[in-house]
């Protein structure tokens, strides 16, 4: 964990401290809704609407940048360094999520070029101060794994307070004296492209879809083609890949609810 001073915290915390206190409280922001599974697009691999969808997508991968979230560290995988440089198989040798994301990106900008010879597919990456340097070193000692440099963008998230109990007690270092910080989360990317011009800068390349990666998701990237042409045959803004999820199992969900006037809201919802 990085020893820094907050600053510029106060806000987060005393939001952080009402929240965990109305966790605690048992407080239901949601009351009166009712949850329903979401209406999405079906697809399975191996049926005509997949292959029709896939077909469909292709034609958008000149108009594609991705987006690697990659602020986090292995350590509840008992991994000491960044998950982007995982083994996604131990089949090959070094061949990490990284590589495979990198690689993937070429191979779509190498199928694009067969219509569009000169447009390129763009790769940012949100780091944090805990995986910043280890990142940018992992990329150059493998030559950015075959990306060219300059259509590659590093972000940088800021760390935020580190907390230790519900009363959202800060934890600190009692050497130093000085506040544990840790990565705000995945929810900065949105206004991290943005002040960081890359969504400004990607939209005058004339791109239309941001794909956005999860440090260690391999098989998400199998399904990409067809969820974009899905995307663009529905005229969505916005398309999120999900399995269903089975009972009690320890995974983030796509949920919908209702109220009693059959308003509805499409919400992602978290396990603790």
């Amino acid at each position: 964990m990085n020893e820094v001073t907050p600053k510029g915290m106060i806000d987060y915390c005393q939001r952080a401290k009402k929240l965990l206190q109305l966790s605690n409280a048992n407080a239901n922001p949601f009351e009166g809704l009712t949850p329903t599974v979401p209406v999405g697009v079906n697809l399975v691999p191996g049926e005509d609407l997949f292959d029709e969808m896939e077909t469909e997508g292709l034609k958008e991968l000149s108009k594609v940048g991705f987006v690697l979230i990659a602020g986090g560290l292995g350590e509840r995988l008992g991994y000491s360094s960044i998950k982007i440089d995982l083994p996604v198989c131990t089949v090959a040798d070094d061949y990490s999520y990284m590589r495979y994301y990198a690689e993937y990106a070429l191979a779509c900008q190498q199928r694009a070029q067969e219509d569009e010879p000169d447009c390129f597919v763009p790769f940012a990456i949100m780091v944090s101060d805990d995986t910043h340097d280890r990142t940018v070193a992992l990329l150059k000692s493998h030559n950015y794994f075959g990306m060219n440099p300059d259509h590659v963008s590093i972000i940088k998230q800021e760390n935020v307070p580190a907390l230790i109990d519900n009363s959202a007690k800060l934890a600190v270092n009692e050497k130093t004296g000085l506040v544990f910080t840790k990565p705000h989360g995945h929810g900065d990317i949105h206004n991290l492209l943005f002040d960081s011009g890359v969504a400004a800068k990607w939209q005058d390349l004339g791109k239309e879809w941001m794909v956005f990666i999860q440090d260690t998701n391999a098989l998400g990237m199998k399904v990409l083609p067809s969820v974009l042409g899905v995307s663009r045959r529905n005229g969505w803004e916005m398309n999120s890949v999900t399995v269903p999820r089975k009972a009690g199992e320890s995974i983030g969900a796509i949920c919908r609810l209702e109220d009693e006037n059959k308003k509805e809201v499409i919400i992602n919802v978290e396990y603790n």
